[in-house]
């Protein structure tokens, strides 16, 4: 496994697996497509790449922490997790949502160029309450998943 060193490159990189297969299967659901090998490897791969990508250059954790810390929470309780988890899932959420709806409209030949617009608009407009919900609640999963992978794995 590549950078076993780096705790958090590989609590990444599980967390974007997770994340992409497991946001994929709801959207397949959510948007009544065919349950497909090519459906799920295409979506799974979309969101994994856009996840492990925002993880490497977008700071949310620390917003997150940010967040939370607003509230005057104490770190390690319940209350701190759900709400530093609120920053990370809105941001995550929002990019997938925006690219993963503009990917499958704009490249649509189906949709004529002249509705794409709308389409795109509704389309996020529909998609990112419910893949809000998800995305928040797959995250524990993730990151605890991740953080057993990695203390596996760093050295």
């Amino acid at each position: 496994m590549f950078y076993k060193s780096h705790f958090g490159t590989i609590l990444t990189t599980v967390l974007s697996l997770f994340m992409g297969l497991v946001m994929a299967i709801f959207i397949i659901f959510l948007n009544h497509l065919p349950f497909t090998w090519v459906n799920l490897f295409e979506l799974t791969a979309e969101i994994n790449l856009i996840v492990f990508l925002a993880s490497l250059f977008i700071p949310y954790n620390a917003w997150g922490a940010w967040f939370a810390g607003l509230f005057h929470l104490k770190e390690g309780t319940l209350a701190y997790s759900l709400v530093e988890g609120i920053i990370p899932s809105v941001v995550l959420n929002s990019l997938n949502t925006f690219i993963c709806t503009g990917a499958s409209i704009f490249y649509n030949e189906a949709i004529p160029k002249a509705a794409r617009m709308t389409d795109y608009l509704n389309g996020c407009k529909e998609a990112w309450i419910p893949c809000f919900i998800v995305s928040y609640i797959a995250s524990f999963a993730a990151v605890a998943l991740g953080k057993k992978v990695a203390q596996k794995y760093v050295k």
